[in-house]
């Protein structure tokens, strides 16, 4: 009984040995028009924390490298988003989109 327990924590240990973490984003985001650098800075820097924050206390038990980076990113891309920066490929709340 005691050696399937070994055994048991030993796979778990490897699997999440093998899960990376997030770095960072992996995403595109641009400062809003006129926002100057240090304030983008500042906000990349919570967004980040934000984002790592949404993985929970045990990420790398959570799932895959891949599944943990998106859903990194989506955290990351909302925060950024919330604090009025752009992200390609969106369109700004109250435009409709037409030039």
């Amino acid at each position: 009984m005691r050696a399937r327990w070994y055994v048991l924590l030993l796979g778990i240990g490897i699997l999440s040995a093998c899960t990376v973490l997030p770095a960072g984003p992996n995403v595109l985001v641009l400062p809003a028009v006129g926002k100057p650098m240090d304030a983008f800075q500042i906000e990349d820097g919570e967004c980040r924390s934000y984002a790592r924050q949404q993985l929970g206390p045990a990420p790398e038990a959570a799932g895959s490298s891949l599944m943990l980076q998106v859903r990194y990113d989506r955290a990351y891309v909302q925060c950024m988003y919330a604090k009025g920066n752009v992200v390609p490929g969106t369109v700004a709340p109250g435009s409709s989109g037409v030039p």
